[in-house]
């Protein structure tokens, strides 16, 4: 529904008194900090049509109106864009200055973003976005041996194998030149079990006492498949009034802790557009209808995404702006690195 002039100021001017004070705006409140140009009872004859129409709610303790999510959805969708100053815009390039990979970049930008809003921030990305990876292998203790898995953007994860005889140099190298052969110039979702079986085979024939290497293995194949999950600023929705109560906090810290279930609902919700909003209850994430998530998508050679959940009441055009900035970072480092 389109709204006429005066009530989209007046239902604009509500919701960013709100976003600012998180108390109910009453007329004589929204005159006395708006140039309306309009009298009291003109005021308030449109806040009772903007709360018949549904765009603003009474609360049960004052007279005032607070938007509800119809409402918030109108501001949104008439937001005027926000423009980062020098200071913000250095803040969040911090990231990029000083990240050689995917993975780091990702992480510092969850963090630099969740500062930046004050919000909690995720960060989804493939454990190696093209799938290639080196393997070294080297001794960690008498009967333990490490593995080193190197993806090609620079991000490294450790295993660790119990052998059930004694490791030496020799053997971690035989296994280091075994496996980089066999997998050599093959993307992992292209390993199958025939890859799998020469690999059995060339371990068995130089280097049989460590075949249950191969378990080890097929868990490292498993999790380079997965997506990795980065969480930043995960205490800073504790800090506003409305995650404040017990029930609420504890709801929340049980949500950030559920770390798959996070990973699921937002690959099962990836936003049609490169940025969606989802306000109050339909956030996805979180039962509340005090938290409203942003959420960015950008797949241009794989799926990358970020979400930022905040307080309903966020503003929402400063932080729109500082996502966008970050997720046209993301793009460019992708374009160029891979």
């Amino acid at each position: 529904m389109t709204l006429d002039a005066r009530k989209q100021l007046i239902l604009s001017a509500i919701v960013s008194a709100y976003i600012e004070t998180g108390e109910p705006v009453g007329s004589k409140a929204l005159l006395a900090r708006e140039r309306l140009n309009v009298s009291p009872a003109t005021v308030r004859n449109e806040m009772s049509e903007l709360e018949r129409l549904g765009y603003l709610k009474k609360t049960h303790t004052s007279s005032g109106r607070i938007p509800s999510n119809a409402g918030y959805r109108y501001y949104v969708q008439t937001l005027t864009p926000y423009r980062l100053t020098a200071t913000e815009l250095r803040n969040l390039d911090e990231a990029f200055e000083t990240s050689v990979s995917l993975e780091e970049l990702l992480e510092a930008s969850t963090q630099n973003l969740a500062n930046f809003s004050g919000c909690t921030v995720f960060g989804i990305s493939p454990h190696c976005p093209d799938g290639i990876y080196q393997f070294e292998v080297i001794p960690a203790g008498k009967r333990i041996l490490a593995i080193m898995v190197i993806a090609s953007g620079g991000a490294v994860k450790n295993y660790f194998y119990r052998a059930t005889e004694d490791v030496t140099a020799e053997d971690a190298a035989s296994l280091t030149k075994i496996i980089n052969t066999v997998f050599a110039g093959f993307p992992i979702d292209r390993i199958g079990e025939v890859r799998m079986m020469l690999l059995e085979h060339e371990i068995k024939t130089h280097c049989g006492k460590h075949l249950g290497i191969l378990n080890t293995v097929r868990k490292i194949l498993d999790g380079a498949r997965d997506y990795e999950l980065h969480i930043g600023g995960t205490g800073n929705l504790l800090r506003h009034p409305e995650f404040s109560d017990i029930e609420t906090a504890r709801g929340f810290m049980n949500m950030i802790s559920a770390r798959e279930r996070i990973l699921q609902a937002m690959l099962a919700n990836r936003p049609e557009d490169e940025v969606e909003i989802r306000i109050g209850a339909e956030n996805g994430l979180f039962d509340s209808p005090h938290a409203s998530l942003i959420t960015l998508f950008c797949d241009k050679k794989f799926p990358v995404m970020m979400g930022l959940m905040g307080p309903t009441r966020m503003n929402y055009a400063r932080t729109i702006a500082g996502c966008n900035h970050v997720m046209l970072h993301l793009k460019n480092f992708i374009e160029r690195e891979y």
